[in-house]
């Protein structure tokens, strides 16, 4: 048996509870017997690591890969189903076609994923035994598609790391060879020193990824229970034109470049979070200090990473850039998509990304998780993968406060929105009046 440590930056809670499911649609109809055939070659010849089970080591609580030296023909490497429909995809997907303008608001994700993904499958790892396979792989044939859905454990790895590995297996298909497995035993992420050497305790983290104090978190998560206890929760998934969103970021960009001396730029994506940072406070009329929090990738931006060995590495590459600001209803788009964008730029400073990773793994060590907010303040995290899906959140956990960008196509971006229902209310009598957000 060969034991495999977890790094701790895929361990940061609450991700070791996550399974996150990703569905492509394809207007093929795929052959089944050679996606799993080359999903067989994959893991048996390539890449082992994809076979191994997830346990955890003993006192320490931490996760560890436990995989066999060779896989016995017995041996369950992943979990494949397949339903078969004798209609066109079309019927399923009418009600996902956006407006020719304006923001639309869809069915919300959970719907859509009852269309493509089997009841039975576990949304979190608590509902999964320790000798189950990582990988659970579900096709959907229509008469002129074919739905993949992909369910893994998120500690395996993050949205570009499924990218990775979709590449890896339909290279197979084509008779490409996969490239090296990166990261397979190893820590490949910078932040390994020891905290102390790194942080400097006198040092304020405030606003961003920190170690807390004892009881601090109850002080943190108090605000946020009137909402949780007394407001219902409505999910949609939302789409952005594209031609919406650019304006706007020209609009905004030529704002503050009257308005900041230090100016430099916004782009799509910081509009795509303003907007949606106003759309989740649209029931709050006062004014409040926010942590606006969001997920970074490293791939590309630390030097493990930065090669060849980008390919092959599948696990998370996740850092956290935040702005903590005063916002009300007052607060343009323009500032506080300036506030995001000023956010990811120290973020993606070398001293930033070593801390950050540095105090990932304490917290892990800790067993703290990664909300990043202040005692008495209010949050509110965007998670985007448009970098990975060009053309996730824990089940049973209020998701009003996180929004996931999932993908951008040619058209625009697809969200997975949720807000309180009078805030989502007011959103849609808002667009009723100012449908291009030309006032917002």
């Amino acid at each position: 048996m060969e034991v495999i440590r977890m790094p701790l930056t895929d361990q940061v809670l609450p991700v070791p509870n996550i399974r996150t499911r990703t569905f492509f649609i394809v207007r093929e109809c795929l052959d089944d017997t050679a996606l799993r055939n080359a999903l067989t070659r994959l893991i048996r010849d390539h890449w082992r690591k994809l076979g191994a089970r997830i346990f955890s080591s003993g006192k320490s609580g931490l996760l560890e890969y436990r995989l066999p030296r060779t896989f016995a023909d017995s041996y369950e490497l992943f979990v494949w189903s397949s339903a078969e429909y004798d209609h066109s995809i079309d019927k399923v997907l009418s009600p996902l076609k956006p407006r020719d303008q304006g923001v639309t608001f869809m069915p919300s994700m959970t719907e859509v994923e009852g269309w493509f993904c089997p009841s039975s499958w576990a949304r979190h790892m608590s509902e999964t035994s320790s000798d189950s396979p990582m990988l659970h792989v579900h096709l959907s044939h229509f008469s002129n598609a074919t739905v993949l859905a992909l369910n893994v454990p998120h500690v395996l790895g993050d949205q570009l790391g499924t990218a990775n590995l979709m590449k890896a297996w339909l290279g197979l298909v084509e008779g490409r060879e996969p490239p090296p497995m990166a990261g397979y035993d190893e820590d490949i992420l910078p932040g390994q020193k020891p905290y102390a050497d790194v942080i400097d305790r006198k040092e304020s983290r405030k606003g961003k990824l920190h170690i807390r104090r004892p009881l601090e978190y109850a002080f943190v998560i108090l605000p946020f229970m009137p909402e949780f206890l007394f407001r219902k929760e409505v999910q949609h998934i939302v789409f952005f034109p594209l031609p919406l969103i650019q304006s706007l970021r020209e609009k905004h960009a030529r704002i503050l470049a009257e308005t900041h001396k230090d100016f430099t730029r916004i782009s799509d994506g910081d509009i795509l979070t303003a907007i949606l940072t106003k759309f989740h406070r649209m029931h709050d009329k006062k004014i409040r200090t926010i942590s606006l929090s969001q997920t970074v990738n490293l791939r590309g931006r630390v030097s493990r990473l930065s090669g060849p060995d980008s390919d092959g590495y599948i696990h998370n590459a996740l850092h956290f850039a935040s702005a903590r600001f005063r916002i009300g209803s007052s607060t343009s788009l323009g500032e506080i998509a300036w506030r995001n964008r000023q956010a990811i730029d120290e973020a993606l400073q070398e001293s930033e990304i070593e801390a950050g990773l540095t105090v990932a793994r304490e917290l892990v060590r800790r067993g703290q998780n990664m909300h990043i907010c202040e005692p008495f303040e209010r949050s509110y995290s965007i998670i985007s993968w448009c970098t990975a899906w060009r053309d996730s959140g824990e089940p049973k956990t209020p998701r009003r406060y996180a929004t996931t960008i999932m993908t951008k196509s040619d058209e625009g971006y697809w969200c997975d929105f949720s807000a309180s229902e009078k805030a989502m209310k007011l959103i849609h009598e808002y667009l009723a009046k100012d449908p291009l957000l030309e006032r917002f």
